[in-house]
């Protein structure tokens, strides 16, 4: 156990707003916590009554309302338009001193946004956790998700040290591996080449001409491990893509000059460049993996 898990307070109430595949697997990371009490808000009765029935949620709802102000901890699991209004609406019913937080994989300006709506005594502290799954919905929803992940903070300006630092404690304590504190811009820009352009190219591949009802004949695990993302959450994609689209243009342009040069190598017969060019990624991989498992 790290010394920042312990920190985590499993005496209190969280609540998740929105309990899909991210929400729900939230839901279940706190109950095998041990968190003593979980509430959830979701326009899905379904969902609701699915969590409930596992008994990783304690009370869920369908809107806002004032059993919100039970919460001390508010984790926002929905796109940053949707959250923004939420606030908008509910922020009244939480009470002062409690800590807000989401999972929007874009940032942009959605942080000094909420900092000027917030309540008086409400501190929003955005997040971002690596972790996911092929596939969306509370019904995909695992705790395990975080086991070894990567959590990133992207704190403003007017953040509490003690509300960071709590946040990085709940990642610790859900399992993840790797706590990273960084500028919404910075966020943006790498989250365009490690999340973004890999899910354009999971999607690429499988919408290829190439694809048809015989291929599944022909893969094997490169292809499955190649194209996991593609099992995609089509309008909350499209959303992120947009959001950040500056970035993830100049990552396509990057990644289409990577696959030119290949192109050029394989036309021109260039075994020597071709098998530089390849032994190059085998170490960077390695090194990647490495890094990411050894501390």
């Amino acid at each position: 156990m790290k010394q920042e898990d312990s920190r985590f307070s499993r005496n209190q109430t969280v609540c998740i707003v929105g309990l899909g595949l991210i929400g729900g697997s939230y839901a279940k990371g706190f109950r095998r916590l041990g968190v003593q009490h979980i509430l959830a808000v979701d326009i899905d009765e379904q969902a609701l009554k699915a969590a409930k029935a596992d008994g990783v949620i304690d009370e869920g709802y369908t809107e806002g309302c004032p059993e919100l102000a039970q919460a001390s901890v508010v984790i926002f699991c929905m796109a940053a338009n949707t959250m923004i209004q939420f606030i908008r609406d509910n922020g009244h019913f939480f009470k002062p001193g409690t800590l807000l937080t989401d999972v929007a994989g874009i940032k942009g300006q959605t942080g000094a946004v909420i900092q000027e709506i917030l309540p008086p005594g409400l501190d929003f502290v955005p997040g971002h956790p690596m972790a996911g799954r092929e596939g969306q919905g509370y019904g995909m929803s695992r705790a395990e998700i975080f086991d070894g992940a990567n959590y990133i903070i992207v704190p403003c300006r007017h953040n509490r040290l003690e509300h960071i630092q709590q946040i990085e404690a709940m990642a610790y304590a859900l399992g993840c591996a790797h706590v990273v504190t960084v500028s919404p811009e910075e966020h943006d820009k790498l989250i365009a080449y490690t999340s973004s352009l890999p899910h354009v190219l999971a999607t690429a591949l499988v919408n290829s001409e190439a694809m048809s009802s015989h291929t599944k004949y022909f893969v094997a695990g490169s292809f499955r491990d190649g194209t996991r993302v593609a099992d995609i959450n089509a309008p909350l994609w499209t959303t992120l893509f947009l959001a950040n689209k500056e970035n993830l243009l100049y990552e396509i342009q990057r990644f289409t000059e990577s696959l030119q040069e290949f192109a050029h190598m394989l036309r021109q017969e260039d075994a020597a460049d071709m098998t530089d060019y390849l032994q190059k990624a085998a170490v960077r991989r390695r090194e990647l993996v490495h890094e990411t498992h050894s501390h």
